[in-house]
Parts: structure tokens; sequence; C-alpha cells
């Protein structure tokens, strides 16, 4: 890079720069893989190449030699690091430290920590097979064991004990639990973030940082999101107010609510429902049949199932995956993988006839390493500070799912919402592998553009045409029934919990939220408060 520079030559400055840049992001990508080790090294190592790359851009923009909007390979964030000032740069890696930070905090609260000590009478309305992950293999032989069931509080166990297990007691247990699990770190961490991208959303000349991060979407401001929101909320109603009329009756039945604390006015066409934040997701599980979930995850037998959604994901896009390392301990040892993960070549166009090799003309994208299952380190953290698809370099994606591995002895099932995400994932992956400019330019596309591939592989996936054609039962391999694969579309409270989150991250990213002089237990409370806006029931 230096002898390009000392030689003017614009060609060779371009590729050495964005040789650089990849290097660094490269560089970045390993460390969230946990990948380079020791930690003082990597911080080390990290702080030297960003510090090579970003001297090499501001000496090519003093000399004349980086044109912003014209010189490939030198993205716009790092433009923008190299021009601010020494103090606004030094923002952008306190927002860049702060985030991970909170990231990882929060992947911790997912993960869990500690178990609940659970009998049968305790998971009333879990099926056998739900529950069979916390069992012991050893069965009664497991006396060491204080209960048949160690439930880990964790998220997996959240979403199956609050949607199905009719003992309230239980569900509180498991809510509070867990919910505790996202502490005094999580919001200490929150706040030193949202700190860093006020002040440096200021220096970008932005009055928010909701501001900064809507301009280039098509909503364009945070205005225009909360009346597009407030929209879909009032749409809402018609379909949402029976729901919850239906879930008091049942509550009341189940005597979880009293006929005098029945709904109340909560704006015009709106109302909040008296049932507890605790028993919501069992309720709405009752009335919208999502308990048909776990019995479409027979259908998903990981083993067999995720080829046949690989052929789906691949046949709407056009290209075709092939498995090119199986998880076999020696070759994995030499190429430095984990076993769980799973490596495909990927080509455009169908396969060959039969599907036994890539089709003769074809053109090689890339690779897929596609990682399952969590993991963690001796110490018990992720072992993978990341969750979702990753750019490693041009022609490799990453994607990391996070998804619980099933106990020693047992096959894995996915469950509706896995799939749908595994097929999420996948759609980021055609999209990184077909993208023909550097790591770093591919994170400089607005949030709307590098969704849209993601969002079109789920929705493909999840309709019941395309079910049809990767569902089969574990046992007898048989197709699902069309009643149960319909009963498993999304209805309006999948989009209702997207609104609650997108409400929470504008709301404390806006002007309303002042983040220097508000203490963690404010800042919790201000995000109850955002999410009570678009909730039909009292959270807390």
């Amino acid at each position: 890079l230096g002898r390009a520079l000392s030689g003017k030559d614009s060609a060779a400055i371009e590729q050495q720069l964005a040789y650089l840049g990849e290097l660094v992001k490269f560089g970045q990508a390993l460390s969230a893989l946990g990948a380079v080790r020791p930690g003082f090294l990597r911080i080390a190592y990290k702080k030297l190449a960003l510090r090579w790359y970003v001297e090499g851009v501001r000496e090519g923009l003093d000399k004349g030699l980086v044109v912003p909007g014209s010189t490939v390979g030198v993205p716009a964030q790092a433009l923008l690091h190299v021009r601010m000032q020494a103090s606004s740069s030094e923002l952008m890696k306190q927002e860049d430290e702060h985030r991970q930070k909170f990231d990882l905090a929060v992947q911790k609260g997912l993960a869990g920590s500690g178990y609940l000590n659970l009998n049968d009478e305790d998971l009333v309305g879990l099926t056998d097979d739900m529950k069979s992950i916390w069992a012991s293999q050893l069965g009664s032989a497991a006396v060491w064991r204080k209960a048949k069931y160690k439930v880990p509080v964790g998220r997996d166990a959240m979403i199956k004990v609050t949607s199905f297990c009719q003992n309230p007691a239980t569900r509180g247990r498991l809510f509070e639990a867990y919910f505790n699990g996202f502490g005094a770190d999580v919001d200490s961490a929150a706040l030193d973030l949202l700190r860093t991208r006020s002040d440096l959303a200021k220096r970008f000349g932005f009055k928010t940082w909701a501001e900064y991060e809507l301009r280039p979407l098509s909503v364009g401001n945070p205005h225009t999101a909360h009346q597009l929101m407030d929209q879909c909320w009032r749409d809402a109603q018609s379909t949402l107010v029976p729901y919850i009329q239906r879930m008091e009756m049942l509550a009341e039945a189940a005597g979880t609510i009293s006929r005098a604390s029945r709904s109340s006015a909560k704006a015009p066409g709106a109302f909040v429902s008296r049932i507890g934040h605790a028993d919501e997701a069992f309720f709405r599980a009752m009335i919208t049949r999502e308990v048909d979930t776990w019995r479409l995850a027979e259908f998903f037998p990981a083993g067999p199932c995720l080829p046949r959604l690989l052929d789906v994901v691949g046949r709407a896009y056009n290209v075709h995956f092939q498995e090119v390392q199986h998880p076999d301990l020696l070759p994995r040892l030499l190429s430095g993988w984990h076993k769980s993960v799973r490596i495909y070549e990927v080509r455009d166009g169908a396969p060959a006839a039969g599907g036994s090799g890539p089709r003769a003309g074809s053109q090689k994208l890339g690779y897929v390493y596609l990682d399952l299952y969590q993991r963690s380190s001796l110490l018990g953290r992720p072992a993978v500070a990341l969750a979702g698809a990753l750019m490693l370099c041009r022609g490799h994606a990453y994607l990391s799912m996070h998804l619980p591995e099933p106990s020693m002895g047992t096959n894995k099932l996915f469950n509706p919402e896995e799939v749908i995400a595994i097929a999420h994932e996948l759609g980021h992956a055609v999209h990184m592998l077909c993208h023909n400019g550097s790591p770093q330019e591919f994170d400089d596309m607005p949030l709307d553009v590098k969704e849209l591939p993601s969002t079109l592989a789920e929705t493909i996936v999840l309709q019941p045409g395309a079910m049809a054609q990767y569902a089969r039962h574990y046992s007898t391999g048989g197709p699902p029934p069309d009643a149960l694969v319909r009963s498993c579309q999304r209805d309006v409270y999948f989009f209702i919990r997207y609104m609650q989150s997108a409400h929470v991250a504008l709301g404390l990213h806006g002007e309303a939220f002042d983040p220097h002089a508000a203490t963690p237990a404010e800042f919790r409370q201000t995000a109850v408060s955002l999410w009570q806006r678009y909730s039909p029931v009292t959270v807390h």
C-alpha cells in the first residue's frame, strides 16, 4: 500500500486498500467466532490492522488519490472515520466496543443460567417429546437428581413452558427466573451504548441515532416510522380484540383472572387485558393453536429435513448447495472448523441430473458455513459472540444459528421457527455470495436492502406448498396434514411482537429519552412503557 501511494497508482491503491480493508473485517469476524486466541493478542492485532488501514485511507485522501464515491473498496464508514475529528473517531470505536459488550450481555441472558427442578405435575401440558431433553438418560436410576426434569433457565425452555405448561405457578417461576437473567449488566451496557450513539449522532449532524439510522430506509425518519406503526396497530384491532376476549374467557375458566377484571379501554379502538404478562403466551397459544407448532416439529427431523430445506431455498434463488466436508474429526482438526459446522459449496443453477454433483458449466459462488448449535467455552460463555449471518470475506458466508442441541441419544427435531430462521439466514448467505464488493461495502447497504433476500426466503419456506416439499414425519416419512400446515401460518401476534421491539428501539434512540440523565432503573422503566404502547396486556 505504501508503494502504491508513493507511486500514485490509483488502481494499485484501490486494490491494496480493498485487500487491507477485507483483512480488517476478516479479523473482526474471526474474533467474533472465537478463533483468535489469546484475548490480549486479538485486541493488539485488531488495533494494529485498523491503524494501518486508517492511515492508508487518510494518506490517500490527503494526496487526492482516494476519491469518495469513486474509489472502489473504501466504504463510507471508513471515509467517515478518517475525515472526522479525533474525538469523533474515538466515539466510533467506543460505539463498536459498547455494542459488542451489549450483544454479549444479551446473549448471556438468552442462554440463561441455573435450572428449575421440576416433575411431571409441574409441566402438565407439555408433551413427552418436549420434556424428554430435560430428563436424564438414566431415568429413575439418576437418584442424585432433585426432580425428574432439570429445566435450564433459558430461551428454549421459556418458549415451551410459557406457551404450553398448564401450571400457572411453573409459568410464573420460569418467567421471573428468565428475565432476572437480564439484570443490571444488560441495563448498564445498553445505557453505555445509547450514550455513545447519542453523542455520535450529533457529531454526524443528526438530532438522534434513530434519525441517523432511518435516513437511508424507505420510512426516512422516526416520525414516519411511528405513524406507520400506529396505523398497523389500529388496523390490527379488528383481529386482535376478539383474540383477547377469547383469551380472557379461557383465563376465567382457569381461574387466573376474575370476570370483574375484564379488559378495559386503552385508546380508541384498543384494549388492555388483565391477563398477566407471564400468562399471555399460554392463553395465546391456546386460541391460536400454537401447540400445532410442536406437532409440526415431528415433521422436521434435522438430518433429512436440512438437505430438503436447502433444496427449496436453492431453487428459489437458482443456486445449488452441495456439502463438501462432512463433520468428521480428522478433517475438522485440519481445517479448524468445529464438527457441528456444516460446510456447503454454493453454485449457480440447478445441480446435475440426479443431484449427484454440480452441473457442467455452473459457476462456483463460494461457501456457506452453517453453525447450527450453541456452544459454550470452558468458562460458560458463548463460544461464538454473534448470532445470524456474517460475510467472512468474498465468497465465504458464516451462519450462526445458536439452536439448542439435542441431548445425548436423541435426534434433533426442528420447530417451525427454527426452520424459518435457517431459511432467513440462508437468504442472507446467498445475497453475500452474489455480492461483488467487499464485506465492508456489503455492510454499507441500507438495512431494508440487506433484509429483503432473507425475508423473501423465510416467506417462501413458510408457504404450505413449499413446506410440503421438505416436511416429512420422523418415523413414518409421510407429509404433514394440510390443516396442520395451515394452522401454523403467522397471525397478528407475530407482527405485533415485531412492532413492540421496533418501538422500544426507536424510543430509546429518540429525542424523548435522554440516556445521559437516565439511571439503569429509569432505562428499564422507559423500555417497559415503550413496549406497553403496542401490548394487549400490562407488562412489567
